[in-house]
Protein backbone atom coordinates (compact mmCIF):
# COMPACT_ATOMS: atom_id res chain seq x y z
CA UNK A 1 0.00 0.00 0.00
CA UNK A 2 1.45 3.35 -1.10
CA UNK A 3 1.93 6.00 1.61
CA UNK A 4 3.36 9.37 0.42
CA UNK A 5 5.99 10.94 2.69
CA UNK A 6 6.68 14.25 0.83
CA UNK A 7 4.78 16.88 -1.09
CA UNK A 8 5.61 18.49 -4.41
CA UNK A 9 4.09 21.23 -6.52
CA UNK A 10 2.65 19.98 -9.84
CA UNK A 11 1.99 22.22 -12.86
CA UNK A 12 0.10 20.43 -15.61
CA UNK A 13 0.87 21.31 -19.25
CA UNK A 14 -2.16 23.08 -20.75
CA UNK A 15 -0.90 23.70 -24.29
CA UNK A 16 1.17 26.25 -26.19
CA UNK A 17 0.91 30.01 -26.63
CA UNK A 18 1.14 31.97 -29.91
CA UNK A 19 4.96 31.90 -29.78
CA UNK A 20 4.99 28.10 -29.43
CA UNK A 21 6.09 28.13 -25.78
CA UNK A 22 4.54 25.58 -23.43
CA UNK A 23 1.94 26.91 -21.00
CA UNK A 24 1.14 25.43 -17.59
CA UNK A 25 -1.74 25.54 -15.15
CA UNK A 26 -1.63 26.74 -11.56
CA UNK A 27 0.56 24.75 -9.13
CA UNK A 28 -1.20 22.02 -7.13
CA UNK A 29 0.36 20.21 -4.17
CA UNK A 30 0.49 16.41 -4.49
CA UNK A 31 1.69 13.67 -2.15
CA UNK A 32 4.66 11.64 -3.36
CA UNK A 33 7.63 9.54 -2.32
CA UNK A 34 11.11 10.07 -3.74
CA UNK A 35 12.90 6.94 -4.96
CA UNK A 36 16.02 8.75 -6.18
CA UNK A 37 17.23 12.08 -7.52
CA UNK A 38 20.61 11.56 -9.20
CA UNK A 39 23.00 13.24 -11.57
CA UNK A 40 25.84 12.03 -13.72
CA UNK A 41 28.82 13.72 -15.31
CA UNK A 42 31.41 12.93 -17.94
CA UNK A 43 34.93 14.13 -18.66
CA UNK A 44 35.31 16.79 -21.32
CA UNK A 45 38.36 18.57 -22.71
CA UNK A 46 38.90 22.06 -21.35
CA UNK A 47 40.39 23.55 -24.50
CA UNK A 48 39.09 23.18 -28.01
CA UNK A 49 42.55 22.38 -29.38
CA UNK A 50 43.05 19.47 -26.90
CA UNK A 51 46.33 20.62 -25.46
CA UNK A 52 49.20 18.28 -24.69
CA UNK A 53 48.44 18.55 -20.98
CA UNK A 54 45.12 16.80 -21.63
CA UNK A 55 43.27 19.08 -19.21
CA UNK A 56 39.80 17.86 -18.39
CA UNK A 57 36.78 19.06 -16.48
CA UNK A 58 33.61 17.38 -15.27
CA UNK A 59 30.56 18.41 -17.26
CA UNK A 60 27.07 17.76 -15.89
CA UNK A 61 25.33 15.57 -18.44
CA UNK A 62 22.00 14.78 -16.89
CA UNK A 63 20.06 14.92 -13.69
CA UNK A 64 17.13 12.60 -13.40
CA UNK A 65 14.85 11.15 -10.80
CA UNK A 66 12.15 8.67 -10.01
CA UNK A 67 9.18 9.27 -7.71
CA UNK A 68 6.05 7.40 -6.69
CA UNK A 69 2.62 9.09 -6.62
CA UNK A 70 -1.08 8.23 -6.71
CA UNK A 71 -1.65 11.05 -9.23
CA UNK A 72 -1.59 10.36 -12.95
CA UNK A 73 0.90 12.81 -14.45
CA UNK A 74 1.27 13.58 -18.14
CA UNK A 75 4.49 13.73 -20.12
CA UNK A 76 5.91 17.31 -20.04
CA UNK A 77 4.14 18.24 -16.78
CA UNK A 78 6.42 20.13 -14.36
CA UNK A 79 7.07 19.13 -10.76
CA UNK A 80 8.79 21.39 -8.23
CA UNK A 81 10.61 19.32 -5.63
CA UNK A 82 13.47 20.11 -3.22
CA UNK A 83 14.07 23.53 -4.78
CA UNK A 84 14.42 22.13 -8.31
CA UNK A 85 12.00 21.88 -11.21
CA UNK A 86 11.68 18.55 -13.02
CA UNK A 87 9.87 17.59 -16.24
CA UNK A 88 7.93 14.33 -16.40
CA UNK A 89 9.40 12.11 -19.13
CA UNK A 90 7.50 8.89 -18.43
CA UNK A 91 5.11 7.08 -16.16
CA UNK A 92 4.37 3.45 -15.37
CA UNK A 93 1.43 2.23 -13.25
CA UNK A 94 2.17 -0.27 -10.46
CA UNK A 95 -0.30 -2.80 -9.08
CA UNK A 96 -0.62 -4.93 -5.95
CA UNK A 97 -0.25 -8.72 -6.11
CA UNK A 98 -4.06 -8.87 -6.34
CA UNK A 99 -4.02 -6.75 -9.52
CA UNK A 100 -5.40 -3.57 -7.91
CA UNK A 101 -3.86 -0.21 -8.90
CA UNK A 102 -1.56 1.06 -6.12
CA UNK A 103 0.56 3.96 -7.45
CA UNK A 104 2.41 5.37 -10.47
CA UNK A 105 6.17 5.22 -10.95
CA UNK A 106 7.14 8.56 -12.54
CA UNK A 107 10.42 9.32 -14.31
CA UNK A 108 11.81 12.88 -14.23
CA UNK A 109 14.55 15.02 -15.79
CA UNK A 110 15.94 18.27 -14.39
CA UNK A 111 14.75 21.50 -16.02
CA UNK A 112 16.15 24.06 -13.57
Amino acid sequence: MFMPNRTGSLMRKTGRNLEGEETYGDPVDIGLSVVNLAHSSQKTSVRSDSSASRGQADEMVTQHGKILAKETLGVDDLLSLSGSVFRVIGMHPRYTVLGIFDHNEIFLELVS
